[in-house]
């Protein structure tokens, strides 16, 4: 059960998180059955099974001989910029359809900008996760050293003394500078797709349109938001996993034993780890659940 609880835990909390938002907020609003609420549907389900598929991957021997090498190491080497791949494609689903700029549809004075469509709360949860994602970046990063074999910046070191020094792995710049790039490529198509949902003029249903634009904004938040959080619940995880190496070596008084500077910080960073990946998970879900139809009561006309 425990092994249970840490591999899936942090998948069915999130789960959980995204069905009571959508049973007590979400199903009150719901995109169309066209295009824009198929490629909701489609964006969010492609981020449930990626991250179900990994975590298969990761921890079973799920279909050995269709999973190369080439694949392991490179799954290694970028696991860190895995969620935000999928952040960057899921956006791009987003983009769609892309309704032409037209003189036709209802008359608007006030002009609109990417944000019209949007609530200032939205953008603060994405906002601080990006502080911390900064913040964690370069303090790993400066904390790393090269590995003697490969060159890359993914060691960090304890000098013990006397010649002795313990070292494991740390999330450094060898893994975070492909991290940031495509975090920065990832909010600049985030940008744009906020400009395309807002650039069309309005139809001539103003308040069903509104309606749809803040929905597909705030699917297009919730997959940048989504994908920063899993981002940072691997980068928390690598560092618990980097506060958790001990070392020892005998004296003549008996064995000494030695850990990191950090080392008291393994629990937090474990439960932060956890915290962060279930948030983001629920907001990839609720990317999906936006698209799931909603009873909606209809007026009839009852003879007295």
């Amino acid at each position: 059960m425990t092994w249970l609880f840490l591999v899936w835990g942090s998948l069915i909390v999130g789960l959980v998180l995204s069905l009571v938002w959508w049973l007590v907020w979400g199903r009150k609003t719901r995109l169309s059955a066209g295009g824009v609420g198929a490629t909701s549907l489609v964006a969010g389900l492609m981020f449930v099974v990626a991250e179900v598929a990994l975590r298969l991957m990761g921890t079973t021997m799920l279909l050995p001989s269709a999973i190369s090498s080439e694949f392991w190491d490179w799954y290694a080497n970028y696991r860190f910029a895995v969620p935000l791949l999928l952040g960057i494609l899921g956006l791009v689903l987003l983009a769609f359809p892309i309704r032409p700029r037209s003189g036709r549809g209802a008359a608007e004075l006030k002009p609109r900008t990417p944000v019209s469509f949007s609530r200032g709360r939205w953008f603060i949860t994405p906002s601080v996760t990006l502080a911390f994602i900064l913040v964690l970046t370069v303090v790993a990063g400066v904390a790393s050293r090269q590995d003697s074999t490969t060159g890359r910046y993914t060691m960090y070191f304890v000098d013990l003394g006397d010649g002795r020094a313990m070292g494991t792995g740390i999330y450094g710049w060898f893994y975070s500078v492909p991290s940031l790039i495509l975090t920065a490529v990832m909010i600049v198509v985030a940008i744009v797709d906020l400009f395309l949902i807002a650039r069309p003029a309005l139809s001539r249903n103003v308040a069903r349109d509104e309606s749809i634009r803040m929905i597909r904004t705030r699917n297009v938040l919730a997959v940048g938001t989504g994908a920063l959080l899993m981002h940072l619940g691997l980068v928390f995880g690598s560092l618990a996993g980097t506060a958790s190496v001990r070392s020892s070596f005998p004296t003549s008084e008996g064995n000494v034993a030695f850990w990191t500077t950090f080392a008291a910080l393994e629990p937090a960073l474990t439960i932060a780890s956890n915290i962060a990946a279930a948030v983001g998970f629920a907001f990839w879900v609720s990317v999906a659940l936006s698209a799931v139809p909603s009873r909606r009561q209809t007026p009839t006309a009852v003879e007295a």
